[in-house]
């Protein structure tokens, strides 16, 4: 404001109306203002911040502590079954014989994985959060039981991939449900939230470590193979996980059913329902507050066009939908709008850029040296003069203990305010990179499983960070299609790790994969540094 305006204003006399009519005013402009910095429409964003106030005056209480179980199923499910797929590989092979082309196996699960967070993320933003969040674990456990009963290689890696299609929704699904009910000083959970991820790793190599080592065949003479009776164990052990994943969801399904999110009712207009699911929320808590739908209407009324008032008005009278119409009225507009509202802005189209090259780099470079970890643990153990079985099962078992408490880590670090997301990201990915560059070097089958250990604590710590930023970042009405974008760039490139395993001149080289990975984790590491957007303080929208 000018040195002249401010003299203007001091000349005329004061008055309470002029007062409120300029306040009114600015807050209108800085409503417009962080709109469209945040791409979305004033008035959803005028709703969401008496969403959020009420959503911090219900606390971090009961139903947001059963929902941070509940979610963390599904982060759980989305690592045990990347972890059990690269465990049983050289199993499977053994009675399929599908050399070389068995670790191909990993592509089709990425194939299903892909296709699958995308579909379930932009639906999450279509048709809802609570219906995919109660489909993808219960699919994932019926597929995952059918694979322990494939006849052959080709059935096993149609129902692998289908297992993915499932499970491929679980991380951007999950997540955008949890932090959508949490209070913004709690953000920080949604890293923690990584726990059950490295949980799901932990539990992935126990039961299939327990299986295999009793129930395995050795490897076969050249030209032989092993009989289904000898080689029971990978089935016992999808068969395990199948039935695991399925107790989990009746507990989700069943013991702590969601509510759908509030944000996503507002987005879609529909207030009443949105101010219900939040009295719910409280009475769960223990606590009772005041919100109304006439507030967020009269919050949200001097940001619409008069066509937009019409249309709510219209909508007022009609009575509430079934959960089938619901499908069908969103299915039918279904457009890319989600899309491109995330590059809708030059700070967005950059923001989210980098989030995605961010997401497709690690995607490339965790399944380089995850993905084949029990082929590196084999050969590096064989040149150490160690050929027990065991050996290596148990290097898969420290590694995923030690990504148990990278998760409290990450949690911890982002949340230090002279850090923040960005620098806890951009630290432990590099950190990561640089164990790994070490571990090319390890000279004793101890060093080897302490370097893999130390790694497996950076990379669940990374991990925790990137997938607690990414939604954060995200506005809520299209926060499941950016979810969805991420996770599908992540498993695009990560199709490309098999690939690479098989096909490139060092293919046969152990040191190769984990050195590509090492060098990936640094240069990504870097780039987080260059993220437009700090989120750490400030309460998603």
């Amino acid at each position: 404001m000018s040195d002249d305006h401010k003299t203007d204003l001091q000349e005329k006399p004061t008055s309470l109306v002029p007062r409120q009519q300029d306040d009114s005013e600015s807050l209108r402009s800085e409503m417009y203002t962080q709109a469209k910095r945040e791409g979305v429409k004033p008035a959803f964003l005028a709703k969401v911040h008496l969403i959020n106030e009420a959503i911090a005056e219900t606390g971090m209480g009961r139903y947001q502590w059963e929902l941070f179980f509940t979610s963390g199923f599904g982060w759980m499910a989305d690592n045990l079954w990347l972890q059990s797929i690269a465990i049983v590989m050289p199993a499977v092979a053994n009675e399929f014989k599908p050399y070389p082309y068995v670790r191909l196996s990993t592509l089709a699960l990425y194939a299903g994985m892909i296709v699958g967070a995308t579909f379930w993320g932009m639906s999450c933003d279509v048709i809802g959060r609570r219906l995919a969040f109660n489909s993808t674990l219960f699919l994932s456990a019926i597929f995952g039981i059918a694979v322990g009963a494939s006849p052959d290689y080709v059935t096993f890696n149609v129902l692998i991939a289908l297992l993915g299609f499932a499970a491929g929704g679980n991380l951007p699904v999950d997540g955008t449900m949890f932090l959508e009910f949490i209070p913004g000083s709690k953000q920080y959970l949604l890293t923690f939230l990584s726990v059950w991820w490295a949980i799901g790793q932990a539990v992935g190599s126990l039961i299939s470590w327990g299986f295999l080592a009793n129930y395995g065949c050795q490897t076969p003479a050249a030209g032989t193979f092993c009989s289904k009776e000898s080689n029971m164990g990978w089935r016992y052990t999808y068969y395990t996980l199948g039935a695991f994943i399925l107790f989990l969801w009746v507990v989700r399904f069943f013991v702590f059913p969601v509510h759908e999110s509030p944000k996503f009712l507002a987005s879609i207009g529909r207030d009443d329902e949105a101010v219900e699911v939040i009295h719910k929320v409280a009475k769960r808590n223990g606590i009772t507050i005041n919100l109304t739908a006439d507030d967020l209407r009269r919050a949200a009324a001097p940001y619409l066009s008069k066509e937009e008032t019409a249309a709510i008005a219209d909508a007022d009278q009609s009575t509430k939908m079934t959960t089938l119409e619901l499908i069908k009225h969103s299915f039918s507009q279904w457009s890319f709008v989600h899309i491109t509202a995330l590059f809708s802005t030059p700070r967005l189209a950059y923001s989210s850029s980098l989030i995605i090259f961010c997401y497709a780099a690690l995607g490339l470079g965790y399944p380089l040296f995850n993905g084949f970890l029990g082929g590196y643990l084999a050969t590096k153990n064989a040149s150490l003069g160690v050929m027990d079985l065991d050996a290596t099962y148990a290097a898969y078992t420290y590694q995923a203990a030690c990504g148990i408490p990278g998760s409290l880590a990450a949690a911890l670090l982002v949340n230090w305010s002279r850090g923040g997301r960005k620098f806890a990201m951009a630290f432990f990915t590099v950190v990561s990179g640089v164990v790994l560059f070490g571990l090319t070097q390890s000279k004793t089958t101890i060093q080897v499983n302490a370097l893999i250990s130390i790694a497996s604590f950076f990379q669940n710590a990374f991990y925790g960070c990137l997938y607690g930023y990414a939604p954060e970042v995200f506005p809520a009405p299209h926060r499941g299609t950016g979810d969805a974008l991420v996770s599908a760039a992540s498993r695009i490139t990560g199709i490309f790790a098999p690939v690479i395993a098989v096909y490139s001149p060092a293919a046969n080289s152990p040191e190769a994969p984990v050195f590509a990975a090492a060098s990936i984790f640094v240069v990504t590491g870097l780039v987080m540094l260059l993220l437009p957007i700090e989120t750490y303080g400030k309460t998603a929208i």
